[in-house]
């Protein structure tokens, strides 16, 4: 089973790629949350950095559980 890692940026460009399972996907999820997010554009050669302040939301989707299911509320 594989799993979606989209990272979303301030300037609302969203970063899509696949990872094997879960697991895998939370991992990523917590190295770009703390470190920032790096694409790399082969076609041209460059990486960018872009910086964990740039980050707006980063979302897991396929097969994702947890044990501490939250609620959401207005204040």
């Amino acid at each position: 089973m594989t799993s979606k890692v989209s990272t979303y940026l301030d300037d609302g460009r969203v970063f899509e790629y696949e990872v094997d399972g879960p697991d895998k996907a939370r991992e990523h999820s917590h190295a770009i949350v703390t470190s920032g997010y790096r694409h790399t554009d082969e076609s041209l050669g460059i990486m960018e950095h872009y910086p964990p302040h740039r980050i707006s939301k980063v979302k897991i989707s396929g097969g994702v559980t947890t044990s501490y299911p939250d609620r959401v509320r207005g204040t």
